[in-house]
């Protein structure tokens, strides 16, 4: 808790123990209904909320809404303390008046409540929210059963934004990534990239999901369904049909990205020019233009039957060449300038992909050789991607966390704004005593005033 939460505390303490004399003394000389209703109504909102700051999952996101419920926990009472003193037809406006205010409150309380009860699970299992998940995102291993494919695929690693952790509500876009051949599908260069482009990118960051096209650490397989096993439908079929079920993601193919580094950024060429459909962005790092390019050979007498050209129809850039795209697609290529070898072949396949229609992004990145391609390319892609879907709204604004700074965790924040909302009730409170009390003393003096010039008369 922070200091504010601190003041706040204290000062709904202090401002107690008159409120209490109040309270007593107006049951004592059996001051009027709407009194009792108004202090028994306070307390038992205030206690509410306290309650559900204590309990809830998220109270943190209960936001301004808990002032809403402090005011109802006030407008009702008197509503209710005007009705049973009212009589004929002011009590019928009274109990109107009653049901108006209840059934706004009634909304309010749902609209307040319902994001409270949120949980950050994400592929049936619970994510911690902490003050480390909080700022550093969280990661899961996640298994994806190769339904369609067959393909025995090591386990994925995901990535969850930590912007998505302050409102588990919300969707976020969704990047399939590939690592290298020899490699793992693990998230050290992914992470290492999104911590290098600062906190607010961080926190706007889409589910990054690193997945396995290799099937063993040694293995190198051309992305296509070959006798290496059906890789392309475990991409585009399995992958994507496991990310709908199981992440809170955007439908939209425009917040869909396929991205790879060397062995996968051909294998993201691919896929993004075969299935359109699915995503609307790729990211090739350090790419072949083409399936065991190093041993053409052998691939296609391997993989593709030797067949020349059934091995050719998967190159990336005779499919580019030869496919339609009425929809818009955004890539972004990489290389190392100091690369002589992949740097012409992802310049080959960037500019197939312009001719074909792409919205095309290239950077040699300078003084970079092959493997240092990958942290500064993986910057660039997820900072133009980022930007991109925060204009069109697919990252959505960070929840409103009332009085809380993005550091404090969700149930010190929603003890926080408690504490405001108590002291701000209790000063209230406090304003409408003392009005209450002034206007009594004027009508005490009235009415000594009235009974002097009554008894003078007599």
């Amino acid at each position: 808790m922070g200091t504010l939460a601190w003041l706040t505390l204290a000062l709904g303490l202090l401002a107690a123990y008159p409120v209490v004399r109040f309270a007593a003394r107006g049951w004592r000389f059996r001051a009027g209904s709407t009194v009792r209703f108004v202090v028994i109504g306070q307390v038992a909102g205030l206690a509410f909320i306290l309650a559900w700051c204590l309990f809830a999952p998220r109270a943190d996101l209960g936001g301004i809404g808990w002032f809403a419920i402090a005011i109802a926990a006030v407008g009702i009472p008197l509503a209710l303390g005007d009705a049973l003193q009212s009589v004929g037809r002011l009590r019928v406006l009274s109990i109107a008046l009653t049901a108006v205010t209840a059934l706004t409150a009634v909304a309010a309380g749902t609209l307040t409540i319902a994001p409270t009860l949120a949980t950050a699970t994400v592929a049936r299992k619970a994510v911690p929210v902490t003050e480390q998940t909080l700022t550093d995102g969280a990661q899961l291993t996640v298994h994806i059963p190769p339904t369609a494919s067959g393909f025995s695929a090591r386990d994925a690693h995901l990535f969850v934004p930590p912007g998505w952790l302050r409102d588990p509500s919300s969707t976020r876009p969704v990047v399939e990534m590939m690592m290298g051949q020899p490699g793992n599908p693990t998230l050290g260069a992914t992470l290492d990239a999104l911590h290098g482009i600062g906190d607010e990118r961080l926190n706007d960051a889409p589910f990054i999901l690193v997945v396995d096209q290799l099937g063993n650490v040694e293995a190198n397989p051309p992305c296509s369904d070959t006798s290496a096993g059906k890789i392309d439908t475990y991409l585009s079929k399995d992958v994507p049909a496991w990310i709908r079920g199981n992440l809170p993601v955007s439908g939209d193919r425009a917040n869909w990205a396929i991205a790879g580094y060397s062995h996968g950024g051909e294998c993201a060429a691919y896929l993004g020019a075969t299935h359109p459909g699915i995503w609307g962005n790729v990211v090739s790092i350090s790419g072949p233009d083409k399936p065991g390019e190093h041993r053409p050979t052998y691939t296609r007498d391997t993989y593709y039957g030797g067949s020349q050209a059934t091995y050719e129809a998967a190159w990336p850039e005779n499919i580019l060449a030869a496919t339609h795209y009425p929809q818009p697609t955004r890539a972004i290529f990489v290389a190392g300038a100091l690369d002589p070898h992949f740097r012409p072949q992802v310049e080959a396949t960037a500019t197939a992909a312009e001719k074909a229609g792409w919205k095309v992004t290239y950077w040699a990145v300078p003084d970079s050789t092959h493997t240092q391609a990958l942290e500064p390319g993986l910057k660039t892609a997820y900072n133009q991607l980022i930007g991109v879907w925060l204009a069109s709204g697919a990252v959505a604004p960070q929840a409103d966390r009332l009085l809380c700074t993005p550091d404090v965790n969700a149930r010190a924040c929603g003890l926080t704004q408690a504490g405001a909302v108590a002291g701000t009730v209790t000063i209230v409170d406090l304003s409408v005593l003392a009005v209450f009390l002034g206007a009594q003393l004027l009508l005490f003096f009235r009415r000594g005033r009235r009974l002097r010039a009554e008894a003078d008369a007599a």
